[in-house]
């Protein structure tokens, strides 16, 4: 088995949120999907183009805003979120090699 390279999540988001400078730059997101209102996940959600788009309003949340990733998937201009938490891999440009998000609250 291959190692597979570590990044955390607070540089896995300085990252994405910088590709923003690049012109049609864009990442690759994996993280797992969470369902509060009916107690249940999907899985694993994978968005191949995406953007950061800009972090919605404090009143929006249910929760904590600083909680939520946002960002946009490019292919079809819908607007997502996740939890920081529960990103588990991104890719960047120029070669979008999958790496594994660590979160820790340590950090």
């Amino acid at each position: 088995m291959e190692k597979q390279n570590i990044i955390s999540y607070q540089e896995a988001i300085r990252r994405a949120r910088n590709l923003k400078y690049i012109p049609n730059a864009y990442f690759t997101l994996y993280h797992l999907t969470c369902n509060f209102a009916k107690k249940t996940t999907e899985g694993m959600s994978k968005t191949e183009k995406c953007r950061v788009r800009k972090a919605l309003n404090e009143d929006t949340f249910t929760l904590d805003g600083d909680l939520y990733f946002t960002y946009e998937d490019i292919d079809t201009g819908k607007a997502k979120m996740c939890f920081k938490c529960l990103m588990r891999f991104i890719a960047f440009p120029p070669n979008y090699e999958l790496l594994k998000i660590k979160y820790s609250v340590d950090e």
